[in-house]
């Protein structure tokens, strides 16, 4: 089959839509999760190591912003 078919073939169209959405629904279930997770080892450092914990955390969010041009 020609794959042109498929940009006129609306029942493929709206499969593929689905499929997306449900994926992102997945993602951001899955980013709720680990942001949770994240919070309950937070709970678990000694507040003597917590100003460590949060330097290390800056250091991410750095990279992450300079990954996607922000800073």
């Amino acid at each position: 089959m020609n794959p042109l078919y498929n940009i006129l073939n609306r029942d493929y169209i709206q499969q593929q839509i689905q499929t997306h959405h449900i994926n992102q629904v997945y993602e951001v279930q899955r980013s709720a999760k680990a942001l949770q997770d994240f919070l309950d080892s937070v709970d678990k450092i000694e507040p003597n190591y917590q100003q460590m914990a949060s330097a290390e955390y800056c250091k991410i969010l750095a990279d992450y912003f300079k990954k996607h041009g922000m800073i």
